[in-house]
């Protein structure tokens, strides 16, 4: 008897072959990738940078930064400005007793020196002891009344203290700088503090200086 073959028998095999290719394409195409490797001979190289190189004659320059660079103030320290000794600055804060011209207008120099005055009634009478409170009241009203530091050193000398009668007179050569008829004065009387102290040269070295004042 003979068979009559069917669809099936003759592509049965194509299907099957057909349907197996799909299957295996499609767990190629799910599995994940992995990385090829190149060797160098066969690597394409990048193309060349665009950024140009600095040269030997020119500096390399930063990169630009989106944001501003804000620089701190410099500081300013104690050291970096100008220092005065110590009888310039008194003379430049106001004028001293040393200076005559002006400072009859000064109603803090007049209040001073009208205590001055009360002083030197007392140091004429012979009297120190009255004439130290007001030498000191006038010095607490104007600390650059050389004429109050002065009368002072005449008055400790008066009470024979030699080194209050020096350290008085010491600020009132200070503040008499520009005044030589009243410098000439402090060194006279420092003179005659060393005579009595009997250091014979220091006495002889200020009357020298009082000498070259005339």
């Amino acid at each position: 008897m003979r068979r009559i073959h069917t669809f099936a028998d003759h592509y049965g095999p194509c299907l099957k072959w057909l349907l197996l290719s799909l299957i295996a394409g499609w767990l190629v195409a799910c599995a994940p990738s992995r990385a090829i490797y190149i060797p160098p001979e066969g690597q394409t190289p990048p193309p060349p940078s665009t950024i140009p190189q600095p040269t030997g004659h020119e500096a390399p320059r930063p990169a630009p930064s989106q944001h501003p660079i804000l620089r701190a103030p410099a500081e300013i320290r104690e050291a970096d400005m100008p220092r005065k000794s110590t009888e310039a600055a008194m003379d430049a804060a106001r004028p001293s007793a040393a200076k005559p011209a002006g400072v009859t207008d000064d109603p803090q120099y007049l209040a001073s020196m009208h205590l001055v005055d009360q002083a030197q009634r007392a140091l004429s009478q012979g009297d120190p002891d009255n004439a130290i409170a007001p030498l000191e009241q006038a010095i607490q009203v104007d600390v650059y009344n050389g004429e109050a530091f002065f009368g002072l050193a005449r008055a400790w000398k008066m009470k024979g203290s030699h080194s209050k009668a020096l350290e008085f007179a010491n600020k009132a050569e200070i503040l008499f700088q520009d005044n030589p008829r009243k410098l000439r004065e402090v060194y006279l009387l420092k003179a005659e503090l060393f005579k009595e102290l009997q250091d014979g040269s220091k006495a002889e070295y200020y009357l020298n200086k009082a000498a070259r004042l005339n």
